[in-house]
């Protein structure tokens, strides 16, 4: 199987906090999700331009689903689902920077949640679609024309290659089912099952099964630090425990780092959730099934513990542990370290900020956040939750641009 898109290679300084916390600035004279304030007022402080990515109003969509290339080039998939028949099925391409042009794509309309079709951005002006059939069967369709015309697509991988072009996007592949991207994966956190990484090469939209692999049999996640570094997370081989592997000369070669420290009686299901650098320092973000509510009869993932390495990973420390009524008890979405020192963690309950490298959080926005955090290849995207069509995109993860897809723009 195929892990869905959303692991794309990015190369930025993950340098500031999210608008949500204190801190936060957005451009005035845009709309944005309405959502409760922060506990705190903002402190300005100084910050990058984000990208300018125009809105657009008028377009026939109830759902999008928005991918970039880069700051420049994004495919949006837009659903329109009238009252009586079946849903409509669209793309809305930007270019260059400039305006979003709309485009009709080859996928069938039906009156599906949107969970039979799948958008996977290339590169610039490159991108495959995607849909399941009632069988559990999928189709597949490429454009390397900015999706003006399409054209089937097989889902295996063409060949191999040496090394991860700049701007790829990794995927984890299955050798015996390709192209079957849904089973065992969820949308937002949990992985797939993959057993091999795979290259969207971004000038030709086909996949390429990279030459020297990780040392691991199943790939469930697969990301990309500021410096290049590339890692990949699953389970080892020979012994299948939880693992993550970098390669710090674009798939060349891969090394395993440290098992970070899973603090006693959090080990059911414990896998690093997250990477992410802040300076020269690494942070782990693990979460796993506390035993404590496997006695209660819950089986929902917890965040467990927060590891700190300075050495590249040959060696962590934890600095935090959960469970015990601490804060924060989840992760959601991308994990965000701030310039500052900070550590911003969305929740399903909040949003957490450390101040002291992950020791300790304060809550910053009480209650279910409105949006999602993510970081992309344009940068730090937030999705609106109950809001489709609004994201808000920043280049330093502080000063945010607006963006509105789908219906009008005030």
């Amino acid at each position: 199987m195929r892990q869905r898109p959303g692991l794309a290679a990015v190369a930025m300084l993950a340098t500031a906090l999210l608008a949500c916390t204190p801190g936060g600035t957005e451009e005035p004279g845009r709309p944005t999700p309405s959502a409760p304030a922060p506990v705190s007022p903002p402190t300005p402080m100084p910050s990058a331009e984000p990208p300018r990515i125009p809105s657009a109003d008028g377009m026939p969509a109830q759902d999008v689903a928005l991918q970039f290339a880069d700051p420049a080039h994004a495919f949006a998939l837009l659903t329109d689902c009238p009252d009586r028949g079946a849903c409509t099925i669209s793309l809305a391409v930007l270019e260059d920077g400039g305006g979003w042009h709309l485009r009709d794509t080859p996928l069938r309309g039906t009156a599906g949640d949107g969970t039979d079709r799948a958008l996977e951005v290339a590169g610039p002006g490159s991108a495959r679609l995607i849909q399941r059939d009632g069988t559990g069967g999928t189709k597949s369709w490429l454009s390397t024309d900015g999706g003006r015309t399409w054209r089937t697509a097989s889902a295996k991988p063409t060949g191999t290659t040496e090394e991860i072009p700049e701007g790829a996007t990794l995927v984890a592949g299955d050798t015996d089912a390709p192209g079957d991207i849904w089973d065992s994966w969820d949308a937002w956190d949990t992985g797939g099952n993959g057993e091999q990484v795979e290259v969207l090469m971004p000038d030709t939209a086909e996949y390429r099964v990279l030459a020297e692999q990780p040392p691991l049999d199943v790939v469930r996640r697969l990301g990309q630090l500021p410096d290049g570094t590339y890692w990949a997370q699953g389970h080892a081989t020979g012994n299948g425990d939880p693992a993550v592997a970098v390669t710090r000369d674009r798939g060349r070669s891969w090394e395993l780092l440290a098992q970070p420290p899973t603090p006693p009686g959090h080990s059911h299901n414990a896998e690093v959730r997250s990477l992410v650098a802040a300076g020269d320092a690494l942070f782990a973000f693990e979460t796993g099934v506390l035993l404590a509510d496997i006695h209660r009869g819950t089986t929902a993932g917890a965040l467990i513990a927060i590891h700190r390495s300075d050495d590249g990973g040959r060696s962590w420390e934890r600095v935090w542990t959960g469970g015990g009524g601490t804060v924060p008890r989840s992760l959601l979405g991308t994990p965000i370290a701030a310039a500052d020192g900070s550590l911003v963690v969305y929740a399903d309950d909040g949003i957490f900020t450390s101040r002291d490298g992950g020791v300790s959080f304060e809550n910053t926005r009480v209650g279910p956040p409105p949006e999602r955090p993510a970081l992309t290849r344009a940068g730090y995207l937030l999705t609106g939750l109950g809001t489709p069509g609004h994201y808000r995109i920043s280049a330093d993860g502080f000063t945010w641009h607006t963006i509105v897809l789908g219906e009008a723009v005030g």
